[in-house]
């Protein structure tokens, strides 16, 4: 009997491992609304003027950059501000040791 307990245990720490791991759900359905209402727009534009939807900037709220659809999807770990201060502080470090060395 502990030994299925475990293996079912076993099972579903995996399940959770592997869950924590995937995107999120609500930055998916956003992704599929911004998609769903482009479509739309495109076929309405196309419809009444014959010719495709411009392209829209990048950053707009239908059109977010890369950067924005990744940290909402949750894929990103830490941010580049994050690595930004780590080279800073590596930087800082370089500096001390040589001016010791001297």
């Amino acid at each position: 009997m502990s030994d299925s307990d475990s293996i079912w245990q076993q099972m579903l720490a995996q399940r959770a491992e592997w869950a924590a791991e995937q995107p999120s759900l609500s930055a998916e359905l956003k992704a599929m609304g911004r998609e769903a209402i482009k479509d739309v727009r495109g076929t309405i534009h196309e419809t009444f003027f014959g010719q495709p939807e411009h392209m829209s900037e990048m950053g707009t709220p239908l059109n977010p950059t890369p950067q924005m659809t990744t940290q909402d999807l949750g894929t990103v770990y830490g941010s580049y501000e994050s690595m930004l201060d780590a080279y800073a502080e590596r930087g800082n470090e370089q500096q001390q040791q040589e001016e010791m060395e001297r």
